[in-house]
């Protein structure tokens, strides 16, 4: 079983894009989507992404009941690592940035390997399944601050009065009083991260971290702080939660 998992999570779960990094992946931005390269993404999916996502992107590849989290259904048009506000599609290049870099912590891996061309052509393939047409601008992201005691003590109490602690633990290890009962929005069983373990899903580049808290993770219990906290309370908590991991 272990070896079937593997085997599907390298070759064929691709894209299931659930926490991608807030800045710019390698690459400009793709030319406009035409009949050749859409041919050539449909092409590399049939490949390297059905067995997972299924072959109309909705998420019931054969492969899919042995993954969790579970591959993303594309026609719902609901992403996770954006940086685009709740609720709003994403941008191009962070879909490109989450099939180049995986998700870490999900059976979602890299496909680093395959030429940019073909990664550009599988962004216009999941855009077609989720119906995306219309660009959203991202967030504005601000500087990241300079880490010192006073700032992580902040972040410490922006933890604790966003009642963080509820999913992810007082000490951040997945173990909160509302671990046991998290599902997404097919009601399917998930767990909240151990941040101790920094395989946070868009990486570990501080701007994706605090893309994640300001944007939240549509599709899941994880929502948008952007209204409920400053960017300077932000970047506190996003150096807090970035000196939970373990060394």
């Amino acid at each position: 079983m272990k070896s079937t998992i593997v085997a599907v999570a390298k070759g064929a779960t691709a894209l299931m894009l659930l926490l991608g990094a807030a800045m710019p992946a390698s690459g400009a931005d793709p030319t406009p989507a035409t009949p050749a390269s859409m041919a050539r993404g449909k092409a590399v999916y049939m490949r390297e992404c059905v067995a997972c996502h299924g072959d109309k992107g909705n998420g019931d590849g054969p492969g899919a009941h042995i993954v969790n989290p579970a591959p993303r259904n594309f026609e719902l048009g609901v992403f996770k690592l954006r940086t685009t506000p709740s609720g709003a599609p994403p941008t191009d290049q962070d879909l490109f940035r989450t099939i180049t870099q995986g998700v870490p912590g999900t059976a979602m891996p890299s496909f680093r390997e395959l030429p940019e061309q073909e990664r550009w052509a599988l962004v216009a393939v999941v855009k077609q399944f989720a119906s995306i047409e219309a660009k959203t601008k991202p967030i504005d992201i601000p500087a990241e601050p300079r880490v010192t005691p006073v700032l992580l003590e902040r972040g410490k109490a922006v933890y604790t009065g966003l009642k963080c602690f509820n999913c992810h633990g007082a000490e951040g290890r997945g173990d909160g009083s509302s671990s046991l009962t998290l599902k997404d929005d097919a009601k399917k069983r998930i767990w909240a991260p151990d941040l101790t373990a920094g395989a946070f899903k868009s990486g570990k580049d501080p701007k994706a971290l605090y893309a994640r808290i300001a944007t939240g993770l549509d599709g899941t219990p994880m929502p948008s702080y952007a209204a409920e906290a400053s960017p300077d309370d932000i970047w506190a908590l996003v150096e807090y939660v970035r000196s939970l991991v373990r060394k």
